[in-house]
């Protein structure tokens, strides 16, 4: 796609300046297939593929309607699909945009999928306790200083929030310890495959009873970080399955592991976006 100068037509930035409208132009598709579908897999490969660059403004819809030869309520729909997934924003006053890269769409279906499942806690526990534990002896080997210093920050946050029953700083410290877990691994490109379970941690990592300390198991936390930053691989590993074990004990986690984990989520607003 080319400008008027002939060089490449990007909406894109300079520097750090802001976005301005997005670019366009050349903007045609084959008149049997200007349907609302059609239109959005357009601009969504140029989203996609960077020509049309996120922050940067779209035309109206009515403006997008002239330009494609199609009525706004095909251009409102194609649109409402991009919003869907997390490739357009829409705010009134400011208009249509390209949307920032964000993993929230990703999230949130990967919530709304599983809270519409038959799986119960026990399942989604189980499916962390897999990914988790088979993970931590990969950051044990890739891991930083920096890496555990940090998780010792939180985990000790982790420690005194439980102490003080600050259960807010609780969930927050202990999302924090096992996302960290995850960015030990310094591969960029697993961390976005994995992200999108932050909720999902959230809701699974929170016990039957949030209000009460020793259902956090907070002992089982500090083995898990001093294996990795002793580089001990199997260790690590052996402490993760520990800390997701304490989790199947019967006498406290018989029947929560047997509730749905839609049940479970929807009794937790603070774990929604």
């Amino acid at each position: 796609m080319t400008g008027e100068d002939g060089r490449g037509a990007r909406s894109g930035r300079s520097g750090d300046g802001p976005v301005g409208r997005a670019n366009v132009t050349g903007l045609t598709l084959p008149r049997d297939e200007l349907k609302s579908d059609r239109v959005a897999s357009e601009l969504e490969r140029r989203i996609l593929g960077g020509e049309l660059e996120p922050g940067a403004r779209l035309p109206t819809e009515g403006e997008l309607g002239e330009i494609l030869g199609v009525s706004r309520s095909v251009v409102r729909d194609a649109i409402r699909a991009l919003v869907a997934r997390g490739l357009v924003t829409v705010r009134q006053g400011q208009g249509m945009a390209v949307a920032e890269p964000s993993d929230a769409a990703f999230g949130q279906a990967l919530i709304a999928l599983l809270a519409r499942s038959n799986l119960s806690m026990g399942d989604v526990i189980d499916a962390r306790a897999t990914i988790e534990t088979r993970l931590v002896p990969l950051a044990a080997a890739a891991g930083e200083e920096r890496d555990w210093e940090h998780l010792d920050r939180v985990c000790t946050a982790f420690e005194e929030a439980v102490e003080a029953r600050d259960w807010d700083v609780v969930r927050r410290t202990h999302l924090e310890f096992h996302l960290a877990l995850m960015r030990a691994l310094h591969q960029p490109a697993l961390e976005l495959f994995l992200k999108p379970m932050t909720e999902i941690i959230l809701v699974s990592s929170t016990p039957p009873r949030p209000a009460v300390k020793e259902d956090w198991e907070v002992e089982t936390h500090r083995p898990i970080l001093d294996a990795l930053a002793a580089g001990k691989a199997k260790r690590a590993e052996e402490a993760m399955a520990a800390h997701f074990a304490a989790m199947t004990d019967p006498d406290r986690y018989r029947v929560f592991r047997a509730r749905p984990f839609g049940a479970v989520f929807i009794e937790l607003p603070w774990a929604r976006p």
